[in-house]
């Protein structure tokens, strides 16, 4: 017994013994870091939070934006949420997450902006070019422009196409 507290006392008289590697080691290939987000890119969907099974990815619908907030102690850095993204908004970074002391305390918020609806001013959730091609087969421009607006100018638009369209073929009818 006395034997092994004398090893122990001179281990940690002695100070630590690891020595630092020069430089860093590189990440393997397909390593999984924390996740980034380019706000750019997000069409503010809610993807990414409801694949999350570990919830570090949460979102809130606000009136003018959309709340993105990730908590990178909580992520198991499975990806999910990279693959299922439609707007290819999310990354994963090469390097390792920081160690932390507190939870939340390497927590990350963005904050996706809605743009203004050309017609009423109301806000517009984002849809990308590649989003759209997804949804469509062949996207016309009408549906392009149908997009920029919100959904209750949307909705009059396509009210004012019906109408003009049920209109328009009745012009050369008679009854």
């Amino acid at each position: 017994m006395f034997r092994i507290l004398k090893i122990i006392a001179a281990n940690v008289a002695g100070g630590p013994a690891t020595v630092a590697l020069p430089g860093s080691v590189p990440a393997p290939a397909f390593f999984r870091g924390a996740v980034t987000l380019n706000p750019a890119k997000c069409i503010a969907c809610g993807m990414c939070s409801y694949v999350c099974v570990s919830s570090a990815i949460t979102g809130s619908e606000m009136k003018n934006a959309y709340e993105w907030d990730y908590e990178p102690g909580r992520c198991t850095f499975c990806a999910r949420c990279v693959e299922r993204c439609p707007g290819h908004a999310l990354s994963m970074a090469q390097e390792a997450a920081r160690s932390y002391e507190h939870p939340g305390e390497l927590s990350v918020e963005h904050l996706v902006q809605f743009k203004a609806c050309p017609h009423c001013g109301d806000p517009v959730r984002p849809a990308s070019e590649e989003f759209l091609g997804r949804a469509f087969d062949h996207i016309k421009d009408e549906t392009r422009e149908l997009v920029r607006l919100c959904e209750r100018c949307r909705r009059r638009q396509l009210q004012r196409n019906l109408f003009a369209g049920v209109l328009g073929d009745d012009k050369g009818k008679t009854r």
